[in-house]
């Protein structure tokens, strides 16, 4: 089995150096529905002229639909995945549920690849999806080789593994980090990267680790590794990086490419953006090295250093080239930046590049013995070449007063056309192979180059070259009509809705993580709580429950607990009706809403379901708990040999502006909002939408729990306000993400 590499694009300049310098298949977004909503992405027309352009020599081109959809944008977005059918995308990398149902049932031929958002990360999450139908999962990031091995010999459902590049410090779809701050929601492509910030930690209020990038992982490289990951037939080999520009996207695909079919090739990478580099958790990296808490950014490749300074002009001793437009670091104690905009030789003249001595202008003086490294090379070659096109033989028929024939055979398949101009009798010099030749071999738009030509004219013919590059345009025309494989829309099914559940009467229920809590919520007269009942959304174990009913976290469990009645957590990001039905449909009980919903999108969400499928939305909504920002298989406490105490002491972050409580279960981190959200002053409007109100409970003692839960049940009766505006929040309640 071949394995496919699998290459970013996040402009159509980049999808042509990704396409024609060794990917197998290219992963790109429009403007709509993409989890990078910052890239500069492709318009539908780029998408169509990437289509042909990627199935003329064979390869693939997989959209990205990989958000979340609020309850106003699922019509458009399935009018946009009929139009990516339509145009014949060949498979798209999507998350949310309901656009998940949406292609597997109505828009078949056209691959629904599970994106790593939806926490894929064991062989139960993989068999539910495999029960789907979906065509392809993208593992977590934080999988190991043995357990992707394990997944790989009990499934045939095709995988997808990340291979190289940036890593996200939490898993993927669990992390609110960037929405609660800044309400722009990672889960809809608009992460503000809280990750690469500065963090202080603290250990029971004292100062422990000062300012670092605590949470800034290393930048992923497998390369190492590929022969290893072949031999498991792993079915996709992911290079991140649709925010990456052409250099990066050309040269990482190439050098992947080579390395891919020659495993002792030694790729060249120091030239494109990438931090320290890390082998991942896929290759059981130490967890207290695979973050660089001192950098945030690209390190660079070394070049040289500064030997002195004559006349303000630093003296540079250089181990590999240094040209005009180049950017570098200078490493200090706070690392210097610039792009080389003048160089001068021994000499003290301008040069346009060197690689031995130089001078620099060094506008920030830096100290003697500095270190040097080249973060961009501006003299990476980004012309396109003829290595991954297809060659062709073009045959031209023709005799005076009959049109030109041009035909080819492309992997089978023959194309003919006639001109529609006439050949004419030649009053000076006939059109000859050579002639012919230079207009038909201009195919630069299109993904073939032209090998020969089979001149079969009379002798005497003659056409002018407008009409000639018209014929050619014409022919690829009919080539490109081909490899774009335009679909035609199926009628699309309407769900019959054969559910009818009914919610039951109101109460409160709960979720707790020790058997204090446990204890108290029971002595308190709550009836339905979460404990050894709840399958996490991390490190998920499939064993024997004497409960009923248990508390979903991934997908696996659904499949695994099919006799169960199960509530789907919150880790399913479902923030529409049509994700909450399907999710009801695959065998839920209730589903507990997303996190991320403002009291407009609840309502809008719960309206919506009832006139849909004529009953009330079983759901829950959490009124109480502090949010889990991140869940982490990285431990920030480990680096500095914590190890061991992350339970016994009290452990935070701390920027300028907030702070963020650390737990641990069992070894994976847990990065919570310091303030709880509260939504008591708010059941009033909660009430009339949901019978299920949830209270979740992490590090509160019993004393504080039984005060939440008394505060709970009074505020049904009383007017009293138990909101406290300096130790509460009201997390996204009031405020929409975006």
């Amino acid at each position: 089995m071949k394995t496919e590499l699998l290459a970013p694009a996040g402009s159509f300049e980049c999808f042509k150096q990704a396409l024609y310098n060794g990917a197998d298949a290219i992963y790109l977004a429009t403007e709509k529905f993409g989890a990078r909503a910052y890239a500069k992405n492709l318009t539908l027309d780029e998408l169509k002229k990437a289509l042909i352009l990627a199935h003329s020599i064979n390869k693939k081109i997989y959209v990205t639909v990989n958000t979340i959809i609020k309850e106003d944008e699922l019509e458009d977005a399935k009018k946009y995945l009929n139009t990516l059918y339509i145009l014949g995308v060949d498979g798209v990398i999507v998350t949310d549920f309901a656009l998940i149902n949406y292609i597997i049932n109505n828009l078949k031929g056209m691959e629904v690849h599970v994106s790593t958002q939806s926490g894929l990360k064991d062989l139960e999450d993989i068999r539910f999806f495999e029960n789907l139908h979906a065509n392809r999962c993208v593992l977590a990031r934080e999988n190991t080789f043995d357990e992707i091995k394990y997944i790989k010999q009990n499934s045939n459902m095709p995988i997808e593994v990340f291979a190289y590049g940036a890593l996200c410090v939490s898993y993927s779809g669990g992390c609110l980090f960037s929405s609660l701050l800044s309400l722009r929601s990672g889960n809809r492509g608009r992460c503000s990267q809280n990750c690469r910030r500065l963090y202080q930690i603290y250990k029971d209020d004292i100062l422990f680790k000062d300012y670092g990038y605590h949470l800034s992982m290393r930048d992923l490289n497998t390369s190492s590794f590929f022969n290893k990951l072949k031999s498991i037939n792993i079915d996709s080999l992911k290079i991140e990086g649709r925010m990456k520009n052409e250099e990066y996207v050309k040269v990482v695909t190439h050098e992947l490419k080579k390395k891919l079919e020659d495993d002792k090739y030694i790729p060249q990478l120091d030239n494109v953006f990438h931090r320290n580099y890390t082998k991942g958790f896929i290759f059981n990296e130490d967890k207290s090295d695979i973050v660089d808490s001192s950098k945030r950014t690209n390190e660079g490749s070394y070049i040289g250093k500064i030997l002195g300074y004559e006349n303000n002009l630093a003296k540079i001793k250089l181990e590999k080239a240094l040209s005009m437009k180049d950017r570098i670091r200078i490493e200090s104690n706070n690392d210097y930046y610039f792009t080389i905009d003048k160089i001068y030789n021994e000499f003290k003249k301008e040069i346009n590049t060197s690689s031995s001595f130089c001078y620099l202008n060094i506008y920030n003086k830096q100290p003697i013995g500095s270190k040097i490294y080249k973060m961009i090379d501006s003299n990476i070659n980004l012309n396109i070449t003829n290595e991954f096109k297809k060659e062709i033989i073009i045959k031209a028929y023709g005799k005076t007063s009959t049109p030109l024939t041009l035909q080819t055979s492309i992997y089978g398949k023959n194309f003919i056309i006639k001109s529609d101009a006439l050949l004419e009798n030649a009053l000076n010099r006939p059109l000859d192979k050579e002639a012919l030749y230079k207009q038909l071999s201009k195919l630069n738009d299109t993904s073939f180059y032209l090998e020969d030509i089979e001149f079969n004219l009379e002798n005497n013919c003659f056409m002018v070259i407008k009409d000639i590059n018209e014929a050619r345009r014409k022919l690829i025309n009919e080539i490109n009509k081909y490899f774009q494989k335009e679909r035609i829309l199926p009628k699309i099914n309407n769900d019959n809705n054969l559910l009818n559940i009914k919610d039951d009467q109101f109460e409160f229920v709960a979720k707790c993580r020790t058997k204090e809590q446990y204890d108290a919520l029971k002595e308190l007269g709550i009836n339905k709580i979460y404990y050894k009942n709840y399958i996490p959304y991390v490190n998920a174990k499939y064993i024997n429950i004497e409960s009923d009913y248990i508390l979903a976290g991934n997908y696996g469990a659904i499949n695994y607990y099919k006799n169960k009645d199960i509530t789907c957590d919150y880790s399913f990001n479902a923030i529409n009706s049509e994700a909450i039905y399907n999710l009801l449909k695959s065998g839920a009980k209730y589903v507990t809403l997303s996190l991320e919903m403002d009291y407009d999108l609840i309502k809008n969400v719960t309206s919506s379901f009832e006139n849909k499928y004529g009953f009330k939305a079983p759901i829950e909504i959490v009124a109480y708990g502090n949010q889990n920002l991140m869940t982490l298989k990285y431990c920030p406490l480990k680096k500095y040999g914590e190890c061991g105490n992350c339970n016994n002491h009290q452990y935070y972050l701390k920027d300028d502006f907030s702070k963020f409580l650390l737990y641990h279960d069992d070894c994976i981190t847990h990065i919570i909002n310091d303030k709880p959200l509260n939504l008591i002053d708010e059941l009033d409007k909660l009430l009339p939408l949901t019978n299920k109100i949830r209270l979740d409970f992490t590090i509160e003692s019993k004393n504080e729990v039984i005060k939440i839960v008394n505060n709970f049940k009074n505020a049904l009766k009383d007017n009293n306000k138990y909101f406290n505006k300096e130790k509460d929040t009201r997390g996204y309640f009031k405020r929409p993400i975006i």
